[in-house]
């Protein structure tokens, strides 16, 4: 088993996938398995609102998005913890997208991991939750303060 590690959170990176780099501050992990095919993103960005305030305006941006179709937005939890799981659909004009999106919020750092596959692919659900589940968190990786984030570095 790969371990993918940033100094601020473990994961564990699934068999036969590829990391690639990014330049994205955001963006911890983004792995591709050209396989199945499927992408994996890993994101941690700064927050002072809470699941229900994100879930709101993720909703709205929904709504005003006739391109997307949103299957289902709700909190459920993993491992004790309640994470907001989006699904949606897309179509780039040949095939149909789906992208699976869990969110949770901890110390004022939005934890965001992202699955995007063919949509008639069958469900993964142990496939993506076996990574979320993985995530451990050493320290946030964001301090935010005074309406202000800054890296938390580790003197």
């Amino acid at each position: 088993m790969t371990m993918f590690s940033n100094g601020f959170v473990t994961l564990q990176m699934p068999k036969d996938f590829e990391a690639i780099p990014t330049k994205d501050e955001f963006n911890d992990m983004y792995l591709v398995n050209t396989k199945i095919p499927m992408s994996i993103k890993f994101s941690t960005t700064p927050t002072l609102v809470g699941l229900p305030e994100i879930r709101e305006d993720i909703e709205k941006n929904f709504k005003d998005n006739d391109r997307i179709d949103l299957i289902l937005s709700d909190f459920i939890v993993i491992n004790d913890i309640i994470y907001y799981m989006i699904v949606s659909s897309f179509s780039d004009g040949e095939k149909e997208i789906r992208r699976n999106e869990f969110l949770y919020v901890k110390d004022n750092n939005l934890y965001i991991f992202e699955y995007t596959y063919p949509y008639a692919d069958r469900e993964l659900d142990d496939f993506y939750l076996n990574v979320i589940r993985s995530l451990k968190i050493i320290v946030p990786k964001y301090i935010v303060e005074n309406g202000e984030y800054r890296l938390n570095k580790k003197d």
